[in-house]
């Protein structure tokens, strides 16, 4: 469920999936300074799942850590989804080449109850950190 729940952070930060789709019309692109402030972030939550993938305690702690120290890109990225914008395309393609590192850290950790927790805090509903 938290390999879900991360995959949906993904949408958040606005990774198209359909290239044929992007095509076919202009992308709603955030700003590129948007872009890398929220590229930036992921690659500090990547780096906290990546170095505890094997205690997940820790990686819960560390997730917990960069949203509480990023609640400014959380809530970008929250902004940035509900009005359906995307990453410039060049962003998207170097946020998509850490989520090949993301993925198998997350294996042994991710049906752990708090990294689920942490991770939830990523969206708008639960996440105290975006509304400060």
């Amino acid at each position: 469920m938290t390999l879900l729940r991360v995959l949906a952070f993904l949408v958040v930060l606005g990774v198209s999936t359909s290239a044929v789709a992007d095509e076919k019309k202009k992308r709603d692109e955030i700003s590129q300074a948007d872009g890398e402030k929220l590229l930036a972030f992921f690659s500090k939550f990547v780096d906290a799942i990546v170095q505890n993938k094997e205690n997940c305690g820790k990686m819960a702690a560390a997730v917990n850590g960069v949203v509480d120290t990023n609640a400014d890109a959380v809530k970008l990225a929250n902004e940035a989804k509900a009005s359906g914008k995307l990453l410039p395309k060049a962003l998207e393609e170097k946020m998509m080449a850490r989520v090949k590192e993301l993925m198998p850290a997350m294996q042994k950790c991710g049906s752990d109850k708090d990294v689920k927790a942490a991770v939830s805090r990523l969206e708008k509903k639960g996440d105290k950190a975006a509304e400060k």
